[in-house]
């Protein structure tokens, strides 16, 4: 085998693998939702755990986060740490995960690419304009039974899976528009987000986690704050080395797949026509965004 194909079969894997996690996200915060965790008491869970690992990395970067400045890190925070977190959290209490494991990733395209114009001078090019209309299509058809009836009171869930993925979406170009390195970055927010979440925690009296079983709560540790905030990452940071940042951006597409077909199998939810056929317009307009279209630099 040669070096490229090794480096391609790799980074699949690597970036599949991520995907996958993070797919697995949406399943899991619904898990302790429908177990009695607050959006609170998952985020604690989450950070705790986050920042207790990840701390070596925020330690061995902290040159570079002290040039960024405490306020640029606490924007940073709120929109990819404890902000999106209990946006998330909040939204699965009311949608199910299928919902969340869509919703909050293809929105986080949508923004990501609008919010790109004004802070990167990046234009889309109007291939990738009609992949964005496409994707808010879909979005309209994955929300619809919320609002139909299917699953009373899902809108609620969605509007706050929304905003989830749209301040996400705002936290990717702050990350590329301040040039900060994904490890760095990441435990610096997972430590400032724990510092946020736990004094209102404690003073909320733990929430429910001293009432609820402790296996309820080791999953949420490690599938939040081990799998989702810790190895996720690595493995797509390391995807990204073998593959280009627009062939992984493009292995990440598979992350709605992974959270429906999860959130199927292992809590039972319904998959009815029109969430497929708002699944599959949604990831094929991400496909297209990624392989077919591009930006082009305002100006020029």
């Amino acid at each position: 085998m040669t070096a490229a194909r090794r480096h391609l079969a790799l980074g699949l894997f690597f970036g599949l693998t991520a995907a996958i996690t993070w797919g697995s996200q949406a399943v899991v915060a619904r898990a302790g939702t429908l177990a009695g965790f607050s959006p609170l008491d998952l985020s604690v869970l989450r950070f705790s755990t986050a920042a207790l690992i990840l701390a070596p990395f925020a330690w061995r970067g902290r040159h570079v986060l002290a040039k960024l400045g405490p306020w640029r890190l606490l924007v940073l925070a709120c929109c990819g740490g404890f902000g999106n977190s209990l946006l998330f959290g909040g939204g699965v209490v009311f949608a199910p995960a299928t919902h969340g494991g869509t919703i909050a990733p293809i929105t986080a395209a949508v923004s990501g690419a609008l919010l790109a114009i004004p802070a990167l001078k990046e234009v889309p090019t109007p291939g990738r304009v009609a992949a964005l209309v496409a994707l808010a299509l879909g979005l309209v058809l994955l929300g619809w039974d919320g609002l139909q009836g299917d699953h009373p009171g899902a809108w609620r869930g969605d509007i706050l899976l929304f905003f989830a993925g749209a301040i996400w979406g705002g936290f990717t170009v702050l990350l590329r528009r301040w040039s900060i390195p994904a490890l760095p970055a990441t435990a610096a927010i997972c430590g400032i987000s724990a510092l946020v979440v736990i004094p209102p925690w404690v003073l909320l009296g733990f929430g429910a986690v001293p009432d609820l079983r402790w296996q309820d709560a080791a999953l949420q540790m490690g599938g939040q704050g081990i799998m989702s905030s810790v190895i996720a990452i690595s493995l797509y940071a390391k995807a990204t080395e073998y593959l280009g940042a627009t062939r992984a951006a493009c292995v990440s597409t598979m992350m709605p797949v992974a959270a429906i077909i999860l959130s199927v199998t292992l809590l039972g939810e319904s998959l009815g026509l029109l969430k497929l056929a708002g699944v599959a317009l949604a990831v094929a307009a991400m496909l297209a965004a990624v392989l077919f279209t591009g930006r082009r630099s305002v100006g020029r």
